[in-house]
């Protein structure tokens, strides 16, 4: 017992330490600080830092800046520096809408900031905050989300334009001085930027799917509650070659689905399906194409994508197959590629032969020639070598025997080592082979 008491003593004592030196470090400090800023995730791995060191977690204030409360707009006053001017804000009832509206000669007139370099500092935290607030609550057209597209530094615009009635559909329409006057774009540099966006598109949205084609090269599609790792491997493991790859991985939270999904798909060269036990289950008999996958499927044919299966070594399709909706049912009639695990990187190649254009992706040949081709659907097995007179690997389901000459395993050091090595050579084209593309036969 004295001597549990004394372990507990030691670790307690240890721990006072490690706080110690995070007080004087000052990291305590800015844990609170970033624990408390708009920025949800970073908001969140601090404050749960602060709960595991046992300090307090500050008060939290939210991203909806249009929803602030005067009470929010003083603590984000202080936070930022200027807590001389709280009690101002407090006076004059600066609730968030207010304070997104606030131009420097109020600043200046009604707050009485009237040193210059002040109200430039101050106007440069607003601008941030302007950035980074979500205006999710009073932009149902996502006006922000088209501009940060642009440039972040055009979301300083938002909520104005947004005051004004402004939303996505009336951008083409606007003139350099409603720009100015309506939109409060002063800066000529971002009235260039916007105009040289909308003069080529005759509709918005095609505007935004141009501007997200620069960054995309790779939509993944995949069902989460079994093929979330998978999926997640896949875009590690392009992006590693130079891809662009986009993967939704919040889907499963928000609640409904996104239509802005679909635009990264229309913007994305190719679509990458995967395959996963039981991924295609709710997608039988929903012909009023309800489920996530059949949405973004649908899309990918509609939009004419270069479509890529990745079949687990598990899945297959539904035995009835005439349960999937006529508009996707193709896909059981794409080749693709049958991941196995032990060999990704040789899977990722065929993955990539995909992409660059070196694979069909639906049969190319008759039914009578597809027959010939041997059935590569099966799973495939790890090659495995016996040290002897033959090197045995079992691939696709066949066995091949790699012949050994008697005089190689009787020979010296330098015989041994040509052995060695055309056995290297040997695994290495097995590895290859083994992978398998899986063909239709349909």
């Amino acid at each position: 017992m004295a001597a549990f008491h004394f372990t507990m003593e030691a670790a307690i004592k240890k721990d006072q330490q490690k706080l110690e030196v995070l007080q004087e470090i000052g990291s305590i400090e800015a844990l609170k600080e970033v624990a408390s800023s708009p920025d949800e995730l970073a908001a969140k791995f601090a404050s749960d830092a602060l709960t595991i060191i046992g300090e307090e977690v500050p008060y939290k204030l939210s991203q909806q800046v249009p929803c602030w409360s005067i009470s929010d707009v003083q603590y984000w006053v202080e936070k930022i520096g200027f807590g001389s001017f709280a009690r101002a804000f407090k006076d004059h009832m600066v609730d968030g809408d207010l304070l997104l509206l606030l131009t420097e000669k109020e600043l200046e007139e009604d707050i009485g900031m009237k040193s210059n370099l002040l109200r430039k500092r101050f106007m440069r935290e607003l601008e941030s905050l302007k950035i980074a607030a979500d205006y999710s609550s009073v932009d149902e057209s996502q006006l922000d989300q088209f501009l940060m597209s642009l440039s972040s530094e055009l979301s300083v615009y938002t909520y104005k334009m947004l005051g004004n009635g402004l939303n996505r559909n009336l951008l083409p329409h606007l003139t350099n001085d409603m720009m100015k006057t309506v939109c409060g774009i002063d800066n000529p540099i971002h009235r260039l930027k916007l105009r040289q966006a909308l003069q080529d598109s005759k509709h918005i949205d095609d505007i935004e799917v141009a501007i997200l084609s620069k960054q995309i090269d790779v939509f993944i599609s995949y069902r989460r509650s079994t093929g979330n790792q998978l999926a997640s491997l896949i875009k590690v493991l392009l992006q590693l070659r130079g891809y662009k790859v986009f993967i939704d991985v919040d889907k499963l939270y928000a609640g409904k689905f996104d239509s802005h999904l679909l635009k990264n798909i229309q913007a994305a060269k190719h679509f990458i399906l995967v395959l996963t036990p039981h991924s295609l289950d709710r997608l039988l008999n929903d012909n009023n194409c309800e489920d996530w996958i059949h949405k973004e499927l649908h899309c990918a044919f509609e939009h004419h994508k270069n479509v890529i299966p990745i079949f687990d070594q598990q899945f297959e399709f539904p035995v009835v197959e005439s349960e999937l909706p006529d508009d996707i049912r193709q896909i059981t009639k794409f080749n693709g590629v049958r991941w196995v695990h032990d060999y990704q990187e040789a899977c990722i190649d065929k993955v990539e032969r995909f992409i660059k254009g070196e694979l069909n992706r639906t049969p190319s040949l008759g039914p009578s020639q597809l027959a010939v081709r041997p059935p590569t659907t099966t799973t495939t097995r790890k090659p495995t070598y016996k040290l002897g007179s033959s090197a045995t690997t079992q691939v696709r389901g066949s066995v091949t025997n790699v012949a050994k000459p008697k005089q190689q395993l009787e020979a010296g050091s330098i015989t041994s080592s040509f052995r060695s090595s055309s056995m290297e050579k040997q695994r290495k084209k097995l590895i290859s082979s083994s992978v398998s593309t899986v063909y239709s036969e349909k």
